[in-house]
């Protein structure tokens, strides 16, 4: 495993605001996302303007044999989805409001961590880990990453509040990391209305804190 010295112990973390989630038409398109776009943009801007280094996730699929058994959401494989954020289209890339550069560290076939974009996405106070299934913690690399920068709390937000949130929150609590989730900065896909509030009911029950967006913008969030 890769460890280092404490770099950072805060983060803000983006869960796949990606064009194929939050723009009307698109595959995965949530009926009502955009209304959580003004707290998106006002989020990363935040952390932006603070030195919160800033970190995601990034839903990429491939569709092809030698990915299938990590895209078992999609229907070519059996699963419930559509094609989305399929590697090269645009609907692979975040939205504006939420778009902060960060470099990207690889779901590799191999699984193999690669610390020379851990320091690269450290020096630019930014990175996003590619992922084929819901849960970001299937990419190994995120947990040696936060592993890595010492993350102890992080401000959570984004899409599918019933998956990919549920799943990124939940993960970063099993390995230590207080998650403050901004009700503001959440949204459902509701397919089954009692799913949304499962999701919540296990988060809370993890340790996972909801706040709101103008406490994380004023700052009274934090325990240390």
């Amino acid at each position: 495993k890769i460890y280092g010295e404490s770099i950072i112990m805060r983060i803000f973390y983006d869960v796949e605001t990606q064009k194929d989630f939050m723009d009307l038409g698109a595959p995965m398109y949530a009926k009502g996302v955009e209304i959580i776009r003004p707290a998106l943009g006002q989020l990363t801007q935040y952390a932006k303007d603070n030195g919160i280094m800033l970190v995601g996730g990034m839903d990429v699929h491939f569709g092809t044999p030698e990915y299938s058994h990590r895209e078992v959401e999609l229907i070519v494989n059996g699963g419930p989805f559509p094609m989305h954020t399929k590697k090269g289209t645009e609907g692979l890339r975040k939205i504006p409001e939420t778009d902060f550069g960060g470099i990207i560290h690889p779901h590799y076939l191999d699984e193999h961590i690669d610390l020379e974009i851990f320091k690269q996405g450290l020096k630019q106070r930014g990175i996003l880990f590619e992922k084929q299934m819901y849960d970001i913690h299937t990419n190994p690399a995120v947990g040696e990453f936060m592993n890595y920068a010492k993350i102890d709390e992080a401000v959570v937000y984004g899409v599918l509040t019933d998956w990919c949130v549920k799943d990124a929150v939940l993960g970063m609590q099993k390995n230590g990391i207080q998650t403050y989730v901004v009700n503001e900065g959440i949204y459902a896909l509701e397919a089954n209305p009692g799913d949304t509030k499962k999701a919540v009911n296990d988060m809370e029950r993890a340790g996972a804190e909801f706040v709101n967006l103008k406490d994380v913008l004023e700052g009274k969030i934090w325990r240390s």
